[in-house]
């Protein structure tokens, strides 16, 4: 018996910094949508919003360790790339899926000089030390990276938004 199987890949998949910059060299116009993986109907709207408006869509995934304030909640952090990837495959709407590794992020840089001002901690930044800032740090390294002309980000909470 004959089995014909065929592998739509239509995005390319990049894990490191340097395969990036190689890829995106030639484009000008690239929406960025960054996330933790665990993909679901808002990432998926805010790529198809990146789509209808830029040339190429990059989306990261990237559990950020820095935002977590415990090691426990960063360990069960849910992670299931194969799914993920499955899932931005079938849109036929990302070109480019950035993946890195600690390293590629946080490799040879000075510590990050993002502080919150004390009238900034408001709502749950009062009990989250350094959340925000983690967050904040690894989206400047981020762009800083895929140097996107627009980025795509949720309303996941009110405070990050």
């Amino acid at each position: 018996m004959f089995y014909l199987f065929k592998i739509y890949t239509l995005m390319k998949i990049l894990i490191n910094k340097t395969s990036l910059a190689k890829s995106l060299k030639d484009f000008s116009d690239i929406g960025f949508v960054p996330t933790m993986g665990s993909i679901h109907k808002g990432h998926l709207s805010l790529i198809t919003k990146s789509n209808q408006i830029c040339n190429k869509t990059v989306v990261s995934i990237f559990v950020n360790p820095k935002q977590f304030n415990s090691k426990k909640d960063f360990k069960t952090y849910p992670k299931n790339i194969k799914k993920d990837l499955k899932l931005l495959n079938q849109t036929k709407k990302v070109d480019f899926v950035y993946i890195p590794k600690f390293k590629d992020i946080f490799k040879n840089e000075a510590k990050p000089k993002i502080k919150l001002n004390k009238e900034d901690k408001i709502l749950c930044a009062k009990f989250r030390e350094g959340h925000f800032e983690g967050v904040l740090d690894v989206m400047n390294r981020l762009t800083n990276i895929v140097k996107p002309t627009k980025i795509f980000m949720g309303n996941k909470d009110f405070q990050q938004l």
